[in-house]
């Protein structure tokens, strides 16, 4: 049965750090007609009832509140499960994460920056994916929480994520209270698991966050000497001790002196890495630096072409788009404020004015294109030609998907009508790029 009052009901948090139930009057009396008796009967479901309210949230800030009162109680629900996973063995309860999430002060104009609108702003009901489904995703992976967590020496990633990004070359110096024997053995199952599970993820589901359990099959191939269950074992065990070493390393404890359980373990300093890692940090350094150099000079390239053509065919649009890309990105004015402000007819004139998912598109084209010949020329010093033509279509698709993610971040932003940030990296980008370009001159 469906609680209606979680309509109109929000859970905040006081200043003494206690959950308290804040009604609203107004959502209540707003939402009861509309949707009350549907939901009762069963006539409407409640992911309808989301998807009507997601809908009408833009442009009504009754129906964004009855949102957000829904997602608070689905938040602390979040919190209580994980305490439910968790909190026994890693000794935190419920109210020591609700400061970390519960950020909704109750307001009808809310904190653009709180958990709730956040998840409102990824959440796409066209996409498939239920606003519960979106909620328990964001309060998972939450920054602050997985900070708290990991003091508490909880590391939420999957075993198969740790060996996926293990290097052979590592387990010598992470484990070495493992006998050589061990060490080898180690080393061709992490081997064979690279082989068979990493390679079919890569060519499958390469965006897929969320690493699943091998199946049957692939365990079988990663070792045919030995039962699917006890392969699966073996890799879990590795992965655990894997797990162990990173807490210790990021909470500053070596796990060779004593261990953290009979409180004998000593703080160090962090191992120094490799020559392999060195240069692998040093690579993706340079590659984040350049994710960012390049799209500031391919996005100032394209806008600045738009801009020369109108002014070429003498149109007083040029002028006209540049403002309305500042006011759109710069101030997060509405389509409908920049159309009054620029003096045109509706928000539908700015709309086909500015072609924003258009413009989006042509940046990601040349964007990519521009990172993957910077990407090439960097690892030229780490790979041979051979190993650089043989990455070369891989290497496309992963930046085609970095790239999209950005432009994906970049248009949930933009659909929100109200209380928008510029907070994605494309619109702090086009800020910068408008900051360095002359606007064009006014129409006579």
């Amino acid at each position: 049965m469906i609680y209606l009052p979680r309509y109109w009901q929000m859970k905040c948090l006081t200043a003494s750090g206690e959950i308290r139930l804040q009604t609203f009057p107004q959502a209540r009396d707003w939402f009861r007609p509309l949707f009350a008796e549907a939901l009762t009967e069963a006539v409407m479901t409640e992911a309808d009832c989301h998807r009507l309210l997601w809908q009408r949230a833009p442009e009504d800030d009754l129906a964004q509140l009855c949102l957000r009162c829904w997602l608070s109680h689905h938040i602390v629900d979040g919190c209580n499960q994980l305490v439910r996973q968790f909190g026994t063995t890693y000794n935190f309860e419920a109210q020591e994460l609700w400061p970390f999430v519960l950020d909704d002060d109750g307001r009808l104009l809310p904190n653009p920056k709180s958990l709730a609108l956040k998840i409102l702003a990824k959440y796409n009901p066209d996409k498939g994916a239920s606003l519960s489904t979106w909620a328990s995703q964001l309060v998972k992976t939450h920054r602050e929480l997985n900070r708290f967590f990991l003091q508490q020496g909880l590391y939420r990633i999957s075993p198969w994520a740790i060996l996926n990004d293990t290097k052979i070359s590592q387990l010598a110096r992470v484990l070495p209270y493992l006998s050589p024997g061990e060490i080898e053995a180690a080393s061709e199952l992490l081997a064979a698991y690279h082989r068979v599970y990493r390679r079919g993820r890569m060519a499958t589901a390469p965006r897929t966050r969320r690493c699943p359990d091998p199946t049957d099959e692939q365990l079988q191939a990663i070792n045919p000497n030995e039962p699917p269950s006890v392969v699966y074992n073996q890799l879990y065990d590795l992965a655990d001790k894997l797990r162990q070493y990173r807490i210790a390393v990021r909470q500053g404890w070596d796990l060779n002196i004593g261990t953290l359980d009979d409180g004998t373990a000593q703080p160090v300093i962090a191992p120094t890495p490799d020559e392999a890692e060195t240069e692998q940090e040093d690579f993706l350094q340079r590659y984040r630096q350049q994710f960012l150099a390049t799209l500031d000079t391919t996005t100032q390239q394209v806008l600045k072409t738009y801009i020369d053509k109108q002014q070429q065919r003498r149109t007083p649009q040029g002028h006209a788009y540049y403002q309305a890309m500042r006011l759109f990105h710069c101030d997060c004015l509405s389509m409908g404020a920049i159309a009054k402000q620029l003096s045109l007819a509706n928000q539908v004139q700015v709309t086909r004015l500015l072609h924003l998912r258009r413009f989006r598109t042509e940046i990601a084209i040349e964007w990519v294109a521009a990172l993957k010949q910077q990407v090439k020329v960097d690892a030229a010093e780490y790979l041979s030609p051979d190993q650089l033509d043989e990455a070369d279509q891989k290497l496309e698709q992963i930046l085609i998907e970095e790239t999209n993610a950005v432009m994906e971040e970049a248009q949930a932003e933009a659909q929100i009508a109200k209380n928008r940030t510029a907070d994605s990296v494309f619109a702090r980008c086009m800020c910068r790029v408008l900051d360095q370009l002359s606007p064009p001159p006014p129409p006579d």
